[in-house]
């Protein structure tokens, strides 16, 4: 998992892109949370790998108290400065790993979404442990994970992102979406995420012994490689992510 760090902290380099304003996309991933989580009333919530703090302010502005985890400090700056424009709930913002760090309270709820797969399956259930352990009983999970069948398809497809190129590749073998970056003038200085695609079936198995169970399963979005445009609604079987809520047992 060498790459985490590298690769995200070029993404905030040349992009800014977890450097950004709350928009639109945060608002709606929040009200999924709200939604697709069964929430009533205020809860606890716990989003890991949370960026610049964007979704977990859009979570903590419906009324909810969120804590975040970060790696990268200029992210988790920009998720403070968040933190301290709220008008509803609250947003306690850690910098840190959250292989290694651990929490002095349990949650309702715990996201993470765009980055499950970093690492090994071994290394997703130690996560998935961890996370069962920080969940109060009757508690949730929601987690966005990557659809082997979209990451095989979009294989060779390469973007203009207008400043850096994108391409996927796909290890059919790890079954494993590999996205890489570069700037045009420096085409081999590359940097790359490496995440593991599940299916449903894979992810169940991954499941046993977690202490967790799969409910539910919502298809998220796609991209149409045609037209160059990301649709966000789709149907499982065309969907690059879906989103798992899980119960704990």
């Amino acid at each position: 998992m060498d790459w985490v760090k590298e690769f995200y902290s070029k993404q905030n380099e040349w992009f800014g892109i977890y450097l950004g304003k709350i928009e639109e996309s945060h608002h709606k991933r929040a009200w999924l949370v709200q939604e697709f989580g069964q929430l009533k009333g205020t809860v606890n919530i716990l989003e890991l790998g949370a960026g610049g703090g964007q979704t977990a302010a859009a979570i903590a502005n419906l009324g909810h108290n969120v804590t975040m985890i970060e790696l990268l400090p200029d992210s988790v700056e920009c998720a403070r400065n968040f933190a301290g424009q709220l008008k509803h709930g609250s947003l306690d913002v850690i910098e840190g790993d959250f292989y290694e760090t651990d929490f002095d309270q349990q949650f309702d709820l715990i996201c993470y979404f765009d980055s499950f797969g970093i690492g090994t399956d071994d290394d997703q259930k130690k996560l998935l442990g961890r996370i069962n352990s920080w969940l109060k009983p009757g508690g949730k999970v929601i987690i966005e994970i990557g659809s082997t069948w979209f990451w095989a398809r979009a294989a060779g497809k390469e973007i203009d992102l207008g400043g850096a190129m994108r391409a996927y590749d796909f290890d059919c073998r790890g079954s494993r979406l590999i996205d890489k970056w570069w700037l045009p003038e420096n085409p081999e200085e590359v940097y790359f995420q490496s995440l593991r695609c599940y299916t449903p079936a894979d992810l169940e198995m991954l499941l046993k012994n977690s202490g967790l169970k799969l409910a539910e399963i919502l298809a998220g979005g796609t991209i149409d490689f045609e037209i160059m445009e990301f649709l966000e609604k789709s149907d499982l079987e065309n969907a690059m992510t879906y989103f798992v809520l899980l119960d704990k047992i």
